[in-house]
């Protein structure tokens, strides 16, 4: 099969970032310390977003790159190495399509925010930036327990350790690609396999039951997007291990949920004590109570500040300032 037809073209939907898109996943935060993570699941290489996904029963590598034509920008999908005929192509464009929100309207959003101080200034500097659609509603679910109440460090080693023990991987050109494991390999593991690699008891309990719930369809979770958002959220917290955050993050991060609010972020929490001038950190309620104005919008309006700590310190700073210059403003009469 020749490069031409091994292509999938997708034309998002104006403005759109690919870059901004991808930094979320490709870039995460360095620590006060200067450490920076490298990304487990996601690559890019020779100017091309890569990831496995199964396909069809199948790993496949895949590449998404962005490509312009004067002002047109598109997305050029392809099977990077793996079997893959016509129906496993349009997966993979589908799927691209889903990861990158690329049909999504940010236009209300956009016009949402331009009543709201903080929010006009971060819609500016994001401009044309999706939140990045997880490819597997699976793995953010058990992403989302690993990260439960535990620094970014120990975090990332964690889910780092499970997916080089658990994980399947692709090779190409003398790299290993990595997956995140299958519900499978994780259902069938115990408790004390999993300690040995820093997963609690109490979390250990949560993701094998939850991988057995996946295996024996009590769980479907790629019919959660067939629910309303209420309905997905409620469900998913009827499985020990899953809070209303829990729940929330998956909506934001896998279900393309709009109007998600992980009230209980501390990330979250911090960020808008520190935009809106507040003199302590929200309480959820308090996240609640304010984020009414952004009702519709509330998981843009919650990534959208989130990705503040993805800027450098001088950039917060100077933002944080000018705020602080608008609000001291006397009020037009």
């Amino acid at each position: 099969m020749s490069a031409a037809e091994n292509a999938m073209l997708i034309r998002p939907r104006e403005p759109f970032s690919f870059a901004k898109t991808l930094r979320f996943i490709l870039s995460p935060p360095a620590l006060v310390n200067g450490r920076k993570f490298a990304p487990l699941l996601d690559y890019f290489e020779e100017g091309e977003y890569r990831r496995v996904a199964e396909i069809e029963g199948q790993p496949i590598l895949y590449g998404v790159r962005e490509e312009r034509q004067g002002e047109t920008v598109s997305l050029r999908v392809r099977v990077v190495t793996g079997l893959a005929g016509p129906a496993a192509r349009r997966a993979l464009t589908s799927l691209a399509e889903r990861q990158f929100s690329t049909h999504l309207d940010l236009g209300p959003f956009y016009r949402l925010a331009a009543s709201d101080p903080a929010l006009a200034k971060l819609v500016i500097h994001f401009r044309g930036m999706r939140i990045p659609q997880s490819a597997n509603i699976y793995e953010t679910l058990i992403s989302a327990i690993l990260e439960q109440q535990i620094n970014l460090t120990f975090a990332h080693q964690v889910k780092q350790a499970l997916i080089e023990t658990y994980g399947n991987a692709v090779e190409f050109q003398s790299r290993r690609y990595r997956a995140f494991p299958e519900p499978a390999a994780l259902a069938i593991a115990t408790p004390r396999q999993l300690r040995r690699i820093q997963i609690s008891g109490p979390k250990a309990r949560y993701i094998i039951g939850i991988s057995r719930a996946v295996l024996d369809g009590s769980l479907d979770l790629e019919g959660l997007r067939a629910l309303d958002p209420a309905a997905a959220n409620a469900k998913l917290q009827e499985h020990k291990g899953v809070g209303a955050w829990t729940a929330q993050y998956v909506g934001l991060r896998a279900l393309g949920h709009l109007d998600s609010l992980p009230a209980a972020d501390v990330g979250l929490q911090k960020a808008i004590q520190r935009f809106y001038g507040l003199r302590k950190q929200p309480t959820p309620a308090r996240v609640e109570q304010l984020a009414r104005r952004w009702a519709g919008w509330r998981s843009y309006a919650t990534f959208y500040l989130w990705l503040t700590y993805w800027e450098g310190a001088e950039w917060r700073q100077r933002l944080i300032d000018e705020l602080i210059s608008e609000r001291r403003r006397p009020p037009h009469r």
